[in-house]
This record gives structure tokens, sequence and C-alpha cells, in this order.
């Protein structure tokens, strides 16, 4: 079985973060190994603050994944200050440094609430996106990180999903950037409101994919495609309702 490790932070009702990528790869056929790097305050209502776990203790959990021997993919979620990511991308050098890394640049929480400085996306473009093999920003989170897909790939991803969930118009449309073209993905946008963990549980879907042995394009596709089926599940939104969280429990891929 694919192993692919996860890092990020715990979300204590578990709508997004470790347990929601836990369950998104073990559902994909595929092994997850979660180290948490940040523990958050968080629900449904708002975001409320977020804490580094020591550098020691995530460490040691990484050399624990690492002694069983090595895994697929890594999939890089919230980090939440930036002396983490410097810290985190170290350490992965070390750790794995074989397996292709998926970055979600985790800049805001769908509930609101969570504020940053320019520290943070600037913390990512010095030391982590350019050594990612897929980056996944939303389209707030790529603003914030310069800009524009191109700029990324300039400074060294491999890829860059830009992901269509905060468009408008009849259709969501992920765009999958590489040096040798764009490729479009679009789904019908469904009436669905606001839902916590749509980013997470893509990029996990896509390191899932990849760890058996998917094509990238074919990955994204495919755990767009997994996902939008998700989501419909849920049916119309309330207007002005809080959040929702994926339904559960998730179908196997």
């Amino acid at each position: 079985m694919p192993r692919v490790l996860l890092l990020g932070g715990i979300d204590p009702v578990g709508g997004a973060g470790l347990t929601l990528d836990a369950t998104v790869v073990a559902a994909h056929g595929c092994q997850p190994l979660p180290v948490a790097v940040a523990l958050t305050v968080q629900n449904r209502f708002g975001f409320g603050a977020v804490h580094a776990v020591a550098e020691s203790i995530w460490r040691a959990a990484l050399r624990a994944v690492a002694d069983e021997g090595p895994v697929a993919v890594v999939k890089i979620g919230l980090l939440g200050a930036p002396a983490l990511v410097p810290a985190v991308a170290n350490a992965l050098a070390e750790f794995a440094p074989e397996a292709p890394w998926l970055v979600d640049p985790v800049l805001g929480a769908t509930a609101g609430g969570w504020r940053f400085g320019p520290e943070l996306p600037e913390a990512y473009l010095v030391h982590l996106l350019g050594r990612a093999a897929l980056v996944l920003p939303n389209q707030p989170e790529l603003q914030a990180l310069g800009g524009s897909a191109d700029a990324l790939l300039r400074l060294g991803a491999g890829a860059v999903l830009h992901k269509g969930g905060h468009g408008r118009g009849p259709t969501s449309v992920d765009l999958l950037h590489r040096t040798k073209g764009v490729e479009s993905f679009g789904r019908p946008r469904l009436p669905i409101g606001r839902v916590r963990g749509t980013g997470c549980a893509l990029g996990s879907a896509i390191a899932a994919r990849l760890a058996r042995g998917a094509e990238l394009a074919t990955a994204c596709r495919g755990a767009g495609d997994w996902l939008h089926a998700v989501l419909a599940r849920l049916g119309p939104a309330e207007d002005a309702a809080p959040p929702r969280c994926l339904p559960w429990p998730l179908p196997p891929a």
C-alpha cells in the first residue's frame, strides 16, 4: 500500500486539516502518515488560534515514519507560522528527499477569523514553493503569493493547480499550469455555499492518486471529479448559513 506523508494542523472538529487528509488518503487506498506541526482552535463558526508544535516533537515523528521505509508522496497543509516553513522544508529534505512534495499554501480559513502578516507568504516563496512538485493555491492565496502561476513556475515549482472554487459563473475551472502549457478541468458550479476542508480534501486526493502511479494531470482531474461528486451530496445551502463540512462517510475513490 503506497505511503503518503501528511504534514499540517489538527482541526479539533475534524472538518479540515490532518484528520480529513488522512480520511481522504485512506479512501483512495493509500496509507496515511499524519504528522502534526500545528494545533488549531477552530470550528464551523470561526478560527480562534494556531499553535506550533515543538520542532523536536514533529521531527521525531518524521524520523519514526522514515524508519519504517520510504514514502511515495508528501502533502503539506497548514503551517500557520513563518518560522515553520523553512523548518519543514529542511526536515523534508532530510527525511523524504526523493518523494514529490505537494504544497497547499493555507493562508486563510473558510469560516473566517484567521489573520496573517506578509511574513507567512514570503516564507512560502523563499523556502518552500520552489521545491514543490505541485502548488495548490486558491485565488486569494495566489494573489498573496505574487499573483500568477507563471511566477511560481519561474521560482522552481514543478506545477501549479490554480483552484477555481472562488470564481463566479456556472462553471468552476481548475487550471493546471506547467512549463509545457495549461490544462483546464471544468465542472458545474454547485449551489452549496461555503464548505470547509475542500482544499485539504482535493490536495490529499491528488497526493494519493500520484502515490498510486497516476500522471499529474490525470490525478488532478480524477481528484477533482471525486470531490465534486462528494460535494454534490450536500444539496443547496441556505442563505447566510455558516460553512458546512464534507458529508460523511467519504466514498472510496
